[in-house]
């Protein structure tokens, strides 16, 4: 396990809402997580990708997805090369977003032959408009995006959602993007453009949960992973938006059946 003073929260650069570079990998990667989403391409080397303590072996034919809050490092065998594509919700539609957040991603994805020569050239186009200010990278981000949802076998498109449920698809862009920030339920219903009344029913007949729920679902998951990765009780209470440690202690005791303590000390045993 990394040591808790290497991991950091990355940001992408002041202004920018996409960049994308090539690197060259020796050893690995430290233990980080971010605010934004990113999509690793490995171009050479082999290791281990390690993803919320899930361990992804690395071969020149893998792609990586991260959502934001995505505990992750490399531990590469040999120089392993990769391309990085960082974006934040800011750069892709309400739609495009949603998808990337309403429905469940999976992290790695393994493309052979053609499959990989279509990613890579997908993906050297993006590389040379971000470089020379090109006015095409929205459009070719949503190529790279969705080449990567054929292959998530979770991925089923819902065609009974229509023009209504756009609001709760920001909402829960927003939510999953800032729930580690004082947000409240006034907040999430001007995103999604709705009274709080309304959107609150609207939320749960949409998402079949309550937007409390949710909010807490996300938080706790987040806090399990900053546990499990040897963060303090108190750290991974704050650090995932509850503004109480005495709730956030019986809230996870109600949720996980387990304290926080305790789920902290049985998953540091295990790595």
């Amino acid at each position: 396990m990394y040591e808790i003073e290497r991991c950091e929260r990355r940001r992408l650069p002041n202004g920018r809402n996409l960049a994308v570079e090539k690197h060259t990998i020796v050893g690995g990667h430290p233990l980080h997580w971010h605010s934004y989403f990113e999509i690793e391409i490995i171009l050479s080397g082999s290791g281990k990708y390690i993803i919320n303590d899930v361990e992804y072996d690395i071969s020149v034919n893998d792609a990586f997805f991260l959502n934001p809050t995505d505990f992750h490092y490399l531990d590469v065998n040999e120089v392993t090369e990769l391309i990085n594509i960082s974006f934040d919700n800011s750069i892709l539609d309400d739609k495009d977003m949603a998808l990337l957040v309403f429905e469940r991603m999976k992290r790695a994805y393994a493309f052979d032959g053609t499959e990989r020569d279509r990613l890579l050239n997908a993906a050297d186009i993006l590389l040379d408009e971000c470089q020379t200010s090109g006015d095409c990278q929205k459009q070719i981000l949503q190529y790279v995006v969705k080449y990567l949802l054929r292959k998530n076998t979770i991925f089923q498109e819902d065609a009974s959602r229509g023009e209504q449920n756009r609001g709760i698809r920001r909402a829960v862009v927003y939510m999953e993007m800032h729930f580690a920030e004082k947000i409240t339920l006034d907040d999430v219903a001007a995103e999604a453009g709705y009274h709080p009344t309304y959107f609150s029913e609207l939320f749960k007949k949409v998402t079949g949960e309550t937007y409390i729920d949710m909010l807490t679902r996300l938080r706790l998951g987040h806090a399990k992973s900053m546990l499990a990765n040897g963060f303090s009780v108190s750290d991974a209470c704050f650090g995932s938006g509850f503004g109480s440690l005495s709730n956030f202690l019986e809230l996870f005791k109600r949720n996980c059946k387990i304290t926080p303590s305790e789920y902290r000390k049985s998953a540091l045993k295990t790595r």
